[in-house]
């Protein structure tokens, strides 16, 4: 039984907050809220709740530090803690796990019920533990995602579940296009940054205004995560992780990974529209076809499709690979330019030539970043470029844009989707 026992939620958006507040004290639960990590530090010292629900993306003092002084006070050390991450930031899953997290769940796809049923299973879990009736298991070092199956909901409960989900679907789709807008003029402002003579002062007024759009975004992914928009969850998610590696390195938001994270903003603001009708997802896992014949090059790809949760077939000869597509469907195409035997402006233009590949992606992978190089590729039939060297978060946004695409958009005219 879970009901009065107290549960800490910390969370900076304080809409994200009230909302896991209202659905908590619903479930009749006791709730305290702190909206960072050093009020939830102070909060900890003053009253011991009985579990604790963590973001691990907060502003000061982020979560892991958090999860550290948890585990570090004696009166604390056993206390339940299930923390929110970004499956993009693969090495702040494993930080939270090797300072003692019980439970880390994706923001971007977790709606309220799902939390309250992992909080109460957790729960259920301890405490058979110290009852001696089942040992626990240690969490793996590379965990599974959660799976908990939640009691059938008794006919009124769906209804009053139902009502709170539309309700939180209807802010999500008030709040989301401001939350857009916001990050494209700071990304204008980028941009327009970018010729300013004092580059120190440049590189800083950059990193701030990053710093700001990844905010933002943290705060949307949260948002479109409850609201049970997957595919806006899934592509905003990817941003924030590539903002965050951005504003670690500056020197990296250069004219390539801007042009993607540009595009990407785009595709966003049409996918939540196309998403707030239907669900466009198919469920399906993508398959991604790589040729390149420079073995760094496709390690460098396959990071990326792997970072979007894409299978792909990698390949360093494309006459091989011209065998391959006739074979077998591909859903995503990366090419290299300059190859033996062919280049990839030729293997394009056959590939446009085979059915089925009229409309798929294709993205030329190329150290050749000049205006002849984007209209070869246009009149080639390629869909988009990306420059070397490239970080795999970008090469992960770009194809999740891509996928998402030509999902909705199946029936469009033309040979190819450009951006």
């Amino acid at each position: 039984m879970t009901a009065g026992k107290k549960i800490l939620i910390v969370e900076d958006d304080a809409i994200i907050a009230d909302l896991y507040q209202r659905k908590f004290v619903a479930e009749q639960f006791s709730v305290e809220l702190a909206g960072d990590g050093s009020t939830a530090m102070e909060s900890l010292k003053a009253s011991r709740p009985d579990v604790v629900l963590l973001d691990l993306q907060l502003p000061q003092v982020n979560g892991i530090e958090v999860l550290k002084f948890i585990r570090g006070t004696p009166a604390l050390s056993s206390l339940p803690v299930i923390v929110f991450t970004n499956a993009y930031l693969g090495n702040m899953v494993q930080s939270a796990w090797k300072a003692g997290a019980n439970k880390c769940l994706t923001k971007a796809i977790c709606t309220p019920r799902q939390v309250v049923d992992v909080v109460r299973h957790t729960l259920a879990e301890l405490a058979a533990k110290a009852a001696g009736e089942t040992p626990l298991v240690p969490a793996p070092v590379v965990p599974e995602p959660v799976r908990v199956i939640p009691a059938a909901p008794v006919p009124a409960e769906t209804e009053r579940e139902d009502a709170f989900q539309s309700e939180i679907r209807r802010q999500f789709m008030q709040s989301s296009p401001h939350m857009l807008v916001e990050v494209r003029q700071r990304l204008q402002a980028v941009v327009k940054s970018e010729g300013d003579a004092a580059y120190l002062r440049w590189l800083e007024e950059r990193a701030q205004l990053l710093r700001e759009m990844y905010r933002t975004l943290h705060s949307l992914t949260g948002k479109a995560g409850l609201a049970g928009f997957k595919q806006v969850a899934q592509l905003s998610s990817a941003l924030e992780a590539f903002l965050r590696e951005l504003t670690e390195a500056p020197q990296n938001a250069n004219s390539s990974s801007l042009r993607t994270f540009a595009h990407a903003m785009d595709f966003l603001a049409r996918l939540l529209e196309a998403e707030s009708q239907a669900d466009n997802d198919s469920g399906a896992t993508p398959l991604a076809l790589i040729v390149d014949d420079e073995i760094f090059s496709r390690r460098s790809i396959i990071s990326g499709l792997e970072k979007a949760g894409i299978a792909y077939v990698s390949l360093d000869n494309p006459l091989e690979a011209l065998e391959m597509l006739q074979r077998q469907r591909f859903d995503l195409v990366f090419l290299d330019i300059e190859m033996p035997d062919m280049d990839g402006f030729t293997l394009c233009q056959k590939l446009r030539q085979m059915p089925g590949y009229a409309r798929t992606p294709v993205v030329f992978v190329t150290g050749l970043n000049d205006f002849q190089v984007r209209a070869r590729s246009s009149l080639a039939g390629g869909s988009d470029i990306i420059a070397k060297p490239f970080l795999p978060i970008e090469l992960a946004v770009k194809s999740l844009t891509h996928m998402y695409k030509a999902r909705l958009l199946p029936a469009d005219k033309g040979t190819t989707t450009p951006s």
